[in-house]
């Protein structure tokens, strides 16, 4: 990862956690606005603009030159003309008084005289000042529906698409691609029709390129296991396809993996002619939403993976942008949060991103006689393959495994020697 020009970092969000920045809901109401008025972005309904027409014809005649003339009749029937002279510029603020302060800042006022007032009324009940242990482990404060001036949550404001009688019908189906469902296979030629037209587009690649069997061995086939829990997610684990409808056509497919403690966005593919929703913001906040969903019935499902993130390129530093988020570092293979890391990648594209200079990889450390083998259809530990075979030579190379997926892994695994 040291050597790479663009060092890809493992990133997730803490999904339930999770806040949305103004560009998230700016995207959300776009989509809405079109599903449900049929308005692309730019685009207004007729009575807006029929009122900035009649604004625009108004401000021009009041604006048509620098005096405005009116005739009124006078004793004799002679007409007498009236010179109105535009208002001529003001000279400034008055540096006698003191300058205006902004609309915010006067908001802030009053609220802090309000509280200084409560104060002094003991009306405010005290409060206790959590320790630093409690406040590591307290449980997010969650607004109460309805509470004045309370910001909307992810749920509430994606729930703004479902209104009577929208200009068109969004529809969002989630299928099993692998094994590949009843769902999946009677869609599978839509799907994959927008995914040659995605790439052609967006990517540049070649027809050759887009053929059904890379499709299948990129995006269907899973080495995934499909698996059932009596009693939890209904549809279960393993490899999915999300699907975005839009009046019976599909438009968009989220590649999603779904497992006991976490969802993982594979890849994301979409309609060329409909970028204008800027789909790939849409699509993750909806795997958001749909990843805090699961979580009453699979607890420890938190988290959303959201691939890798290259901080030096800037089509994949925008997944930053989902807070909270956390980087892996490389070296001890903890999580950090993403701003703590911002700093560090600043300053050099790879970098170490745990803090403790005293943590390192426990799971790194590897006990060689451990790692288990396979040789000759057996299954055997390092050691007992060495005594087999003292002349093979390949211990550095045993090594070099072991570090790379950790002991924990590769006591489970079987790496093949002849």
């Amino acid at each position: 990862m040291d050597k790479t020009c663009c060092p890809q970092y493992a990133i997730r969000c803490r999904s339930g956690d999770f806040k949305m920045n103004k560009s998230h809901k700016k995207t959300v109401k776009m989509v809405h606005r079109y599903i449900n008025q049929g308005l692309k972005p730019g685009e207004k309904t007729e009575e807006a603009a029929a009122a900035v027409s009649a604004n625009t014809k108004n401000s021009s005649k009041k604006n048509s030159g620098p005096e405005n003339v009116t005739k009124t009749e006078g004793k004799g029937g002679q007409e007498k003309k009236h010179l109105e002279k535009c208002p001529t510029p003001g000279k400034g603020a008055d540096p006698s008084k003191p300058p205006c302060k902004k609309a915010k800042l006067r908001r802030l006022e009053k609220k802090q005289e309000k509280m200084a007032q409560k104060l002094q009324q003991g009306d405010v009940p005290e409060v206790k000042q959590a320790t630093s242990k409690e406040a590591a482990t307290a449980v997010p404060h969650k607004v109460e529906k309805g509470a004045p001036n309370a910001p909307k949550s992810l749920e509430e404001l994606l729930a703004e698409c479902t209104v009577e009688n929208p200009v068109h019908k969004l529809e969002i189906k989630l299928v099993q691609s692998s094994p590949q469902s009843s769902e999946f296979k009677d869609t599978f030629d839509q799907s994959y029709g927008v995914y040659r037209r995605y790439q052609m587009a967006i990517h540049k690649d070649s027809p050759g390129n887009c053929d059904k069997q890379g499709f299948k061995s990129f995006l269907v086939d899973s080495p995934l296991q499909s698996m059932k829990i009596p009693g939890g997610l209904e549809h279960g684990y393993g490899s999915f396809h999300q699907q975005y409808w839009i009046d019976g056509k599909l438009i968009a497919v989220g590649v999603l993996d779904i497992l006991p403690n976490c969802t993982s966005s594979v890849y994301l593919y979409y309609d060329p002619d409909y970028s204008f929703l800027s789909l790939g913001t849409y699509s993750a906040l909806r795997e958001l939403a749909f990843t805090r969903s699961l979580h009453p019935k699979a607890p420890n499902l938190e988290y959303y993976y959201m691939g890798y993130y290259i901080h030096s390129c800037p089509k994949m530093k925008y997944k930053g942008q989902y807070n909270p988020s956390f980087l892996l570092c490389p070296d001890t293979y903890t999580w950090n949060p993403i701003r703590q890391c911002e700093p560090k990648l600043d300053a050099s594209k790879y970098s170490r991103l745990e803090s403790s200079v005293e943590k390192a990889d426990d799971n790194g450390r590897v006990t060689l006689e451990e790692v288990l083998i396979l040789h000759d259809n057996q299954a055997m530990p390092y050691a007992i393959y060495k005594a087999i075979k003292p002349r093979a030579g390949n211990e550095a190379e045993v090594r070099q495994y072991a570090g790379f997926v950790g002991m924990k892994c590769a006591k489970r695994m079987l790496l093949y020697r002849s």
